[in-house]
């Protein structure tokens, strides 16, 4: 059975080539950048702070140096890259730096906000980076990934939270979301696999 996932979705509406290249020749064009290097580190930075946060208690994920962790991940995938693919990884220390102070606003930012994104009165994380399995028309299954999935106890509504670099105008976001391009406004039901017994989420991607 075929696969298809946004990210091949997306390379293939910006230029089919490129697609075939990576997908059916195998070649890996893309080696990364600064952009998913940095989205990596900040990733792994806040989802450990969130597995403290609804695992244990919110004062022991507040005492983690969050920015330490940030700055480590962001230099140990940077190493883990460079050691794959060389000259072809570009990402210079200018840009390393630059992400670095955006990376610590970004984890101040969160800090201050978070009561208001991640409820944990009557709130439970189903898990991070959950993985999305389901059949398509023509013997495909579509695969992805959901950053952080919380369950409400109370009601048994599934929330579904991206962890973007930057702000989405709210406006961009809806049209985003009212347009059919790469699947936008699709709804799909799924299992999280291997995670608090298999429970079923529904969402919207």
């Amino acid at each position: 059975m075929g696969k298809i996932s946004y990210s091949q979705f997306a390379k293939w509406d910006k230029c089919p080539y490129t697609w075939k290249l990576d997908y059916v020749d195998k070649l890996n064009t893309f080696k990364g950048n600064i952009y998913t290097l940095f989205g990596t580190a900040i990733h792994e930075t806040i989802q450990a702070y969130l597995v403290c946060y609804y695992e244990r208690t919110i004062r022991e994920a507040d005492d983690l140096p969050l920015v330490d962790i940030f700055s480590y991940r962001l230099k140990e995938n940077f190493k883990i890259s460079k050691a794959q693919h060389g000259d072809e990884f570009p990402v210079t220390l200018p840009e390393m730096k630059e992400f670095y102070n955006d990376g610590c606003k970004i984890i101040e930012e969160f800090l201050k906000r978070k009561s208001g994104y991640f409820p944990k009165k009557n709130t439970e994380l189903l898990g991070i980076e959950v993985g999305l399995d389901f059949g398509l028309p023509n013997n495909m299954k579509f695969v992805g990934y959901m950053d952080v999935v919380l369950h409400n106890k109370n009601t048994g509504r599934v929330k579904i939270i991206d962890i973007k670099k930057e702000r989405i105008e709210i406006s961009k976001a809806e049209q985003f979301i009212g347009s059919f391009k790469f699947g936008a406004s699709i709804f799909f039901t799924g299992t999280v696999r291997d995670l608090n017994e298999n429970k079923k989420v529904t969402g919207i991607t």
